[in-house]
């Protein structure tokens, strides 16, 4: 019987399912205890140092990316590919064939199908030997590593079988298994297959992600450390935007942990455990969508240009709901459906499209009109933080479309057998690696940006309001039109900067009582002490007038 097996249909390995006070000192102390004992996590292992595959004895290849020995930091011993034969039936013969895809070419008709000994006009065509009959055509050639070619008669295996077929691979690659009956009955077995990487047992196309998000979970403890030394130098003066971003440091902290967490319990069992991964993808999620509700309310100017966003607080954190669901939905399905419809576009990735879409327009839109806002009240200090956000924004999105170009380009040929083996070592960065680079640089950048220092109250609402009250001053020129200062007239110049029409942010005001009383403590500090020294001017300059005409 011939044997044709083109290339083009060999088995590859598919990607596993992987895939925000005074200061909260004693809170990410605690929380930096937690990291730290998952990035310390047991390193017990299994007695089986080997996960599994599976292997059908049809003639086609299956193909695994390995570690060579010195590929991995601290390890120096050989990967092993040992298949089982205990599931096939007695009195059958098995040609097995192991090799390195880079040695394709010298398997079968120059690489392009792989024939059997024996079968056809390989013989007549000194393609192979009598000797060789049964066994895969493998030409003579300089291979890059040792090509297993044999005959295994199950009969003859002693107990423990694979013992018997250990393949060691010397050198970092892509290696494949072609088993067929062959002798007799041809039929279809189940034939599992032990792959020992040099690490562990996570499947070597996932590997580079475990030390990558220990890399990351370390960066961000360091950073988190840093702004918590920050804050404890200036706890007095922290503005509330530094208090969220001290709750994203901790749960920054905590996804990477348990991204790590997920990737070596994987290493050490040889499995993916269900439960940490759901933790991973609802931390994921999570992530994203509180990263986007902050960088929105600080983009709207709260708690540096207005002291509250009203209703639009409101429709912030729905927004960030709705993602954070979006969010949950695209993993899942990333995660369970294999074959792309129009349904699953429709209702699993564009939902999540269109809530991120949103967000980037409304904080591109929110950090100009505050831009614009603190131009026109002179703030040259805040000004400037906001033009630097912006700069690192639009850095961002050019970065996303860079990448976004680069990914069309490697991805477009993947149909290609030749591309898996040719780019599997950085598949994962091109999918997931340089997204969280990116966000770690925006978020180290916001973190510099806004880190507390002893003029932390430069980037507050009293200096704001403080200038306010001078224009306001300068306006009434000492007269005694100075007394017609009250709250309305700051809280009207909203409406006069584009931030809402004045009934917007009255109706506002009225329905947040807290908000009311925030505005109205601002009030009696800043504008109460204002009326009264213009009261004592005018009283002292109307008994100026009295005094003079005494005296004549």
């Amino acid at each position: 019987m011939s044997r044709d097996t083109s290339r083009s249909r060999g088995k590859r390995e598919a990607s596993p399912a992987c895939p925000m006070l005074k200061t909260l000192n004693s809170r990410q102390t605690l929380v930096s205890a937690v990291a730290v004992g998952l990035l310390v996590l047991s390193y017990h292992a299994p007695s089986v140092l080997a996960y599994t595959e599976n292997l059908r004895t049809d003639g086609e290849p299956r193909c695994w990316p390995m570690f060579g020995p010195g590929s991995v930091p601290g390890t120096n011993k050989d990967g092993m590919l040992r298949p089982i034969f205990t599931s096939i039936p007695a009195a059958t013969n098995i040609s097995l064939l192991i090799y390195n895809y880079r040695d394709v070419e010298v398997l079968g008709d120059n690489g392009s199908q792989l024939q059997i000994c024996g079968e056809g006009r390989t013989i007549a065509d000194n393609k192979c030997t009598e000797a060789e009959r049964g066994k895969w055509v493998v030409r003579n050639g300089t291979t890059t590593s040792v090509v297993l070619n044999r005959i295994v008669d199950v009969d003859a295996l002693p107990a423990n079988p694979t013992l018997r077929v250990n393949y060691p691979v010397t050198q970092t690659g892509f290696y494949c298994i072609v088993a067929l009956p062959v002798g007799g009955r041809i039929d279809d077995y189940a034939m599992p297959v032990q792959v020992e990487n040099p690490y562990g047992l996570l499947p070597a196309i996932e590997y580079p992600k475990l030390p990558f998000y220990g890399f990351l979970s370390i960066v961000y403890l360091i950073i988190g450390v840093g702004w918590m030394v920050l804050s404890f130098m200036h706890w007095r003066d922290l503005l509330l935007i530094q208090h969220y971003i001290s709750a994203v440091t901790i749960f920054l902290t905590l996804e990477m942990s348990f991204n790590y967490g997920y990737f070596e319990d994987y290493n050490v069992w040889g499995r993916s455990s269900s439960t940490l991964l759901v933790f991973v993808v609802v931390l994921n999620a999570a992530r994203n969508s509180v990263s986007f509700f902050m960088l929105l309310i600080v983009a709207l100017g709260y708690g540096v240009v207005r002291p509250t966003l009203g209703r639009t607080m409101k429709k912030c954190v729905y927004l960030a709901c709705v993602h954070f669901v979006c969010g949950i939905v695209y993993a899942a399905s990333s995660l369970l459906v294999t074959d792309i419809t129009i349904w699953v576009l429709l209702f699993c990735v564009m939902p999540l499209s269109i809530t991120m879409t949103i967000f980037y327009f409304w904080i591109l839109n929110g950090i100009t009109q505050s831009m614009a806002h603190l131009e026109n009240r002179r703030q040259a200090v805040k000004l400037q933080m906001y033009r630097r956000l912006w700069r690192l924004l639009v850095a961002s999105v050019a970065v996303i479309i860079v990448m976004f170009i680069v990914d069309t380009i490697f991805f477009m040929n993947r149909d290609s057998p030749d591309w898996l083996p040719d780019h599997w070592q950085v598949r994962w960065f091109l999918l997931d690696g340089w997204l969280n680079l990116l966000y770690l640089a925006i978020f180290l950048g916001i973190c510099i940006l806004w880190r507390p220092t002893e003029n932390n109250q430069r980037y507050g609402l009293d200096e704001l309001a403080q200038d306010d009250f001078d224009d306001d001053f300068r306006v009434t020129n000492g007269n005694t039109a100075g007394q017609n200062l009250n709250l309305r007239k700051v809280v009207a110049r909203d409406e006069e900067e584009g931030f809402g029409s004045d009934d917007d942010v009255l109706r506002d005001i009225s329905d947040e009582e807290d908000e009311d009383e925030d505005v109205m403590k601002w009030a009696e500090q800043n504008v109460g002490p204002a009326r009264s020294s213009l009261d004592n001017q005018e009283e002292r300059r109307l008994k100026g007038p009295e005094r003079d005409g005494k005296m004549h």
